[in-house]
C-alpha cells in the first residue's frame, strides 16, 4: 500500500524528519540511495513505524519481494512476533510472491492482533483479489476505507471492479482516487487507470481474464503489440533474437495495412541507428537522424529498448506537438509509463545491453514468417489506441 507520507519530504511530525532525505530520493527515482537512507534512519530509530512501511513499499515497487519478506521478518524481530504491522507486511510480501493462502493467514493474524489496522485490511483485500475472491476483497476494502480513507484503497477498488467486468463502477473509483490525490504521482496513476478502464470497456464486453496478450497490452498500455505471446522464447535460453526478428518482420506488413506511409524513420537514440536503417528499408522510407525529422514526413521514431529515457520522452513529446508521426519500440521495459504506439514484445529479455545485443543478432536472422497481424490491426484501429488519439485525419 503506497502511503501518502511517501510523497512528502517535510512532515509536521518531528519524529519523521529523519525520513526527509529518503523520501526525496524516492521521489527522484534514486531507489538505491533511498533504501540506504531508510535503513540508516531505522538503524538510528527502529521504532519509526513510517520508516518500516515506506521501505517495504520501496522494495515492493521494485519487484524485490523476497527482500520485502526479509524486511518484514526484521520488523517482527524488533516489534515482536505478535505485532500487527510486521504480520501485515509479511502477508503483503507473500501475496506478491503468489503465496496467497499463507498471505491471508498472516493478514488474518494481524487483524486478530489489531482489528483497526487499516493497512492489514487493505492488504487482505489485495491478497483476496490475487486469489480471485473479489467479493471478499471489496468487503475488506470497505473496512480499510472506513478506518483510513486513502487514495490507494480507491485505486485497488477500481482494479478489482475492472477485473470483475464492472467498468463503469471501476471508472468511478479511479475518478474518486484522482480527485482525492494530493500529489502528482498518484494523480497521474489514477489518470492512467481511467484511460485503461475506458480502453478495456471497448473490447467487446470481455472480462480482462479472457483477454489475449495483445488485448491485455492494449487495455493496460494503449499500445499495439506485435508478439502474440504464444509459447516460450524462440531459440531457447535467454536469446530473444528469433522473437525480435519475427517482430521486425511483422512491423512492415502492419504499417502498410494501416496506411501510415512514413517518409522518414529515425532512431530515438544513437544506438538505435541500426534499427532505424532496417525499418526504413522495410518501409521504403529514408533513415534520418532524430534532429532532421519533419512533421510533414509523417515520421516513425524507433527504439530497440524503451526504458523511458529522456531522449525517448523528448521524441514522443515532439510527435505530440506535431500531431504527426508514430513510434515503435522493439522491447518495452516493465514499469515504463511512456509507451510506443506499437511494441514488438513485452517479454523480459534482460537489461538494455542484452536487448541491443539480441537486436543486432536479429538483423542477421533469416527473415522469419511474421505474426498474424489481423488482431493487431483491429486494435490499432480502435479509437482509443494511442496513435489514433494523437494523429488527426487518420485512415
Amino acid at each position: 500500500m503506497r502511503l501518502t507520507s511517501s510523497f512528502a519530504v517535510f512532515r509536521y511530525d518531528p519524529g519523521e524528519k529523519d525520513l526527509a532525505k529518503a523520501r526525496w530520493y524516492g521521489r527522484e527515482g534514486k531507489l538505491e540511495a533511498a533504501e540506504q537512507e531508510y535503513r540508516g534512519a531505522l538503524a538510528r530509530n527502529p521504532d519509526l513505524m513510517s520508516g518500516w512501511l515506506e521501505l517495504f513499499e520501496l522494495l515492493r515497487r521494485g519487484g524485490r519481494h523476497l527482500d520485502a519478506l526479509t524486511m518484514a521478518a526484521e520488523a517482527a524481530e524488533h516489534f515482536g512476533p505478535d505485532a500487527a504491522m510486521p504480520l501485515a507486511l509479511r502477508g503483503a510480501a507473500l501475496a506478491e510472491m503468489g503465496q496467497t493462502r499463507d498471505a491471508v493467514r498472516s493478514l488474518e493474524r494481524a487483524l486478530e492482533c489489531d482489528g483497526n489496522l487499516a493497512l492489514a485490511w487493505h492488504e487482505l483485500a489485495y491478497a483476496a483479489f490475487k486469489a480471485g475472491e473479489y467479493s471478499r476483497a471489496l468487503l475488506a476494502l470497505d473496512r480499510a476505507f472506513a478506518l483510513e480513507p486513502h487514495t490507494d484503497t480507491l485505486m485497488l477498488r477500481g482494479r478489482i471492479l475492472r477485473e470483475a467486468g464492472q467498468y463503469d463502477a471501476a471508472e468511478v473509483a479511479f475518478e474518486g482516487a484522482q480527485q482525492s490525490a494530493e500529489h502528482d504521482i498518484p494523480r497521474r496513476d489514477a489518470e492512467r487507470e481511467i484511460a485503461g478502464t475506458r480502453r478495456t470497456a471497448t473490447l467487446g464486453g470481455k472480462r480482462p481474464r479472457d483477454f489475449t496478450p495483445r488485448e491485455r497490452a492494449f487495455a493496460e498500455l494503449g499500445c499495439v503489440l506485435l508478439d502474440d505471446g504464444a509459447g516460450d522464447l524462440p531459440g531457447g535460453g535467454d536469446d530473444g533474437s528469433p522473437l525480435l526478428a519475427r517482430c521486425l518482420a511483422t512491423l512492415g506488413p502492419m504499417v502498410r495495412e494501416l496506411a501510415w506511409r512514413p517518409a522518414a524513420v529515425a532512431g530515438a537514440q544513437p544506438e538505435d541507428a541500426g534499427l532505424a536503417e532496417i525499418v526504413s528499408r522495410a518501409l521504403d522510407a529514408h533513415a534520418v537522424s532524430a534532429a532532421a525529422l519533419d512533421p510533414a514526413d509523417r515520421p516513425l521514431v524507433v527504439t530497440a529498448y524503451n526504458a523511458g529515457r529522456d531522449e525517448w520522452s523528448k521524441q514522443l513529446a515532439r510527435l505530440a506537438r506535431w500531431k504527426s508521426g508514430t513510434s515503435f519500440a522493439l522491447v518495452h521495459a516493465p514499469g515504463v509509463v511512456e509507451v510506443a504506439d506499437v511494441v514488438g514484445t513485452l517479454r523480459r529479455l534482460g537489461d538494455a545491453a542484452a536487448v541491443y545485443a539480441a537486436t543486432a543478432r536479429a538483423f542477421a536472422v533469416t527473415v522469419p514468417p511474421p505474426f498474424d497481424t489481423a488482431e493487431a490491426v483491429v486494435l490499432a484501429r480502435n479509437p482509443s489506441a494511442l496513435w489514433r488519439r494523437r494523429v488527426a485525419d487518420t485512415p
